[in-house]
Parts: structure tokens; C-alpha cells; sequence
């Protein structure tokens, strides 16, 4: 374990890993074994990330993270970057759901009709007479 200011982030690195894992106090050492991958100047993880972000498109994410910390998690930013709190809300209200659990539903929801609605779209654009010009 990390004894040091320098080597562990705690506070609110443990708290993020303790709500990901259900673990009070990290005993799942799921924070530690992350800082010790990602967390410190030279860790093997760094570049590993850096890649996989730039394979993937998501670069800007990382800048993002890197210009501001934020309390929200990467779903929370997610999700009230596509859909407005008002309308969480509105949802949490019309099903009794609170609103942490609407926005988890909400990530679980919004992949598939984002993809039934571009399938939709790819068949509809399929069908449509060509224009001539």
C-alpha cells in the first residue's frame, strides 16, 4: 500500500473506487492498483491510455479531464451533456426512480435506441428513390 501524499491520491479517488466497487474503506485495493497503473509520474499505464484514447477517438475526453476535475462520474458528465437535468428530472419524476438511478438507466437506455434510431435512419435513407441531378 501507498503511504504517501505523492504515491496516493486517496480521498476522492477512494471514494470513486469504493461507490464503483460497493467496497467501504477500498478494501478491494481497486484505487491502489489503479494509481499504481495510472496515477503516478512514469506509470506503465499512462501511454497504454494515451494509445487506446487516440485508437478510439477519445482524445477529447482525456483533454477534457486533464483541463478541469470534476465530481461527476463519466456517466453522470455523459449523460446531462446529452440529455438536460430538467428532463432527468422529469423522467425521475415520472417513474419514481431517483436521480442517480435514472441516469444509470438512462446509460443502459440511450446505446441501443441510439442504434435502433441510426439503423431506422439507415433504412429509411435505403428505400428512398435515388435523386437525379
Amino acid at each position: 500500500m501507498a503511504n504517501t501524499l505523492r504515491d496516493n491520491f486517496g480521498g476522492t479517488l477512494n471514494t470513486i473506487a469504493d461507490t464503483l466497487t460497493r467496497a467501504h474503506g477500498d478494501h478491494s485495493g481497486l484505487s491502489t492498483a489503479v494509481v499504481e497503473y495510472l496515477g503516478k509520474e512514469g506509470s506503465p499505464g499512462i501511454p497504454v491510455v494515451r494509445a487506446r484514447a487516440k485508437e478510439t477517438g477519445l482524445e477529447g475526453l482525456l483533454e477534457f479531464w486533464r483541463s478541469a476535475q470534476t465530481q461527476k462520474s463519466l456517466v453522470d458528465h455523459l449523460i446531462t451533456t446529452l440529455i438536460s437535468e430538467e428532463q432527468i428530472r422529469i423522467f425521475a419524476e415520472e417513474t419514481g426512480l431517483s436521480r442517480d438511478a435514472t441516469v444509470r438507466g438512462l446509460a443502459d437506455i440511450l446505446p441501443g435506441l441510439v442504434y435502433k434510431n441510426a439503423q431506422r435512419e439507415r433504412n429509411r435513407a435505403s428505400q428512398e428513390p435515388p435523386v437525379s441531378g
